[in-house]
């Protein structure tokens, strides 16, 4: 310190001009003071000023009773070793001001002679606040270290490729400790180096137009097992200058592993149902035939023998007429009953003249039984489907109708039946209630989930919307290029997009 420095000159230069160190010690911007037997013979203004005390009050006071109880055997110590050129390098402690607040303290102390007898002298600077900063900083590193730590993900820290920093997690996410990561490239993360390359571009390539990125990517851990992992990247900075990024990895093997399980079981759940409502169905078509032929038939037979019967009754026997009568109208009744059962089982317009006509056959008998005017517009009159695609569209829509007629509360129903080159839309819309969204998801709504369930397995989507102003909407809209491959290998939904 200049004091200390200034001081030692004079001492070699000439005696101690005591007038002049004042006026050098006053005009420093250090706490300057000198103590003899451990008391206060002299302080200038900057020390009187942190420490808050008046020049009156410090002189003759115990330079220790100023030093914080808990640092006063330190600092002694330390003096001593200084004054003994033991030690070369200023030292900290902690005082109590005047008004009873803590500051940090930096120090030298030299021996001199002052009124003729030994003295030391002491030059000391305030650093509470950098001190406190310095805290501040090294709190914010710890809490940023606790936080890295923290995260059960691996996370890095790159400059053109290099690491400059890892979490602890990178132990247990590739089997590398973080110390052994530092300087090496990121490359050894993963398979090869041509691996390595292409993420690398994608990632820098990418965080120049945008602030992160992330995708999956296969990568190695130490020991040459190969993982998939998630990466997520963002760069240091406002731009990518430097090239430095963060990135974090998560290891999701496990995760792809558990959902392609997952989604292998589904395909299994969704192959056996298609094979049973392939069953149904063509148990209802059988069940619907044989009524049709031998119930219907037989009861047609009966009808023709009754008609014999009652030509060739006697005129005056008219009881008998009369049963006869009644008899004839029961068969004629149960004929049409067996009809409309069969057309329920299987409608026989579906196989011999294609979805169009039985859904305008299906739309006329709802409106007559129902009551609620149904119009039909079908554009795609010359349609030619899958003999099961057409089921499907089919029974979705006799659904529907179904849960119009029992909770739509509704007056009109207008249906529409479109094909584009690779499309097929089906579209129903009442203007009933509507239904809100929390009905429309309900896990047991069977009959909306069945639905659901038939298009996606022609790779389609069923779109349900109901306000109280519009009513409800159903949309069912089937891609029929890829129906055939969809219920093939179940493959419904659009590919999840990875890292190439």
């Amino acid at each position: 310190m200049n004091i200390r420095r200034g001081v030692n000159v004079m001492k070699r230069s000439r005696p101690f001009d005591e007038d002049f160190y004042r006026v050098l010690a006053n005009s420093s911007q250090a706490g300057v003071y000198i103590l003899q037997d451990g008391i206060f013979q002299f302080v200038n203004p900057h020390i009187r000023e942190y420490a808050g005390y008046t020049e009156a009050e410090m002189l003759g006071m115990d330079s220790l009773s100023l030093i914080h109880p808990v640092d006063r055997m330190s600092a002694r110590k330390n003096a001593i070793r200084m004054l003994k050129g033991q030690r070369l390098s200023p030292y900290e402690f902690r005082i109590i001001t005047g008004d009873g607040r803590t500051k940090w303290i930096l120090e030298t102390v030299t021996s001199i002679r002052y009124g003729g007898r030994p003295a030391v002298l002491g030059n000391s600077m305030n650093i509470t606040e950098q001190k406190e900063a310095r805290n501040r900083l090294e709190e914010i590193e710890a809490l940023e270290s606790s936080i890295l730590d923290a995260i059960p993900h691996a996370v890095i820290g790159l400059h053109n490729r290099v690491f400059i920093f890892a979490n602890n997690a990178v132990k247990a996410v590739f089997g590398w400790r973080s110390e052994e990561l530092i300087g090496k490239n990121v490359w050894i993360l993963y398979r090869n180096e041509g691996d390595s390359r292409e993420i690398s571009d994608l990632f820098y390539t990418a965080l120049e137009r945008q602030r992160t990125f992330h995708c999956e990517f296969p990568c190695r851990r130490k020991d040459g097992e190969d993982i998939i992992c998630m990466i997520r990247a963002s760069r240091i900075g406002e731009t990518l200058s430097e090239r430095r990024i963060v990135a974090t990895y998560e290891d999701i093997t496990e995760r792809i592993r558990a959902e392609k399980e997952l989604e292998h079981s589904r395909q299994e759940l969704r192959n056996l149902s298609t094979h049973q409502q392939t069953v149904r169905e063509e148990e209802r078509t059988r069940i619907a035939r044989e009524i049709h032929d031998e119930l219907g038939q037989t009861l047609t037979a009966l009808k023709m023998d009754l008609a014999w019967l009652r030509n060739h009754l006697p005129d005056g026997r008219k009881p008998l007429h009369a049963k006869v009568r009644q008899m004839s109208e029961l068969a004629g009744r149960t004929i049409e009953t067996v009809h409309r059962i069969a057309t329920e089982l299987r409608p026989g317009l579906l196989d011999d003249l294609g979805l169009t006509a039985a859904i305008e056959w299906q739309a006329g008998d709802f409106q007559n039984r129902s009551g609620i005017a149904c119009s039909t517009v079908l554009a795609a009159e010359d349609l030619e489907l899958d003999r099961d695609l057409a089921t499907a569209l089919f029974r979705i829509f006799q659904e529907t109708l179904t849960n119009v007629a029992r909770h739509a509360g509704a007056t009109r129903v207008e249906v529409k039946l479109e094909r584009s080159e690779d499309r097929i839309v089906l579209t129903v819309a009442d203007d009933g209630r509507g239904i809100t969204k929390s009905q429309s998801e309900d896990d047991r709504a069977f009959g909306i989930i069945g639905m659901r369930e038939r298009a996606h397995l022609w790779g389609g989507e069923l779109r349900i919307t109901g306000s109280r102003q519009e009513g409800t909407r159903v949309t069912v809209d089937i891609p029929l290029r890829l129906s055939k491959v969809a219920i093939r290998r179940g493959q419904g939904g659009a590919p999840e997009e990875k890292c190439p």
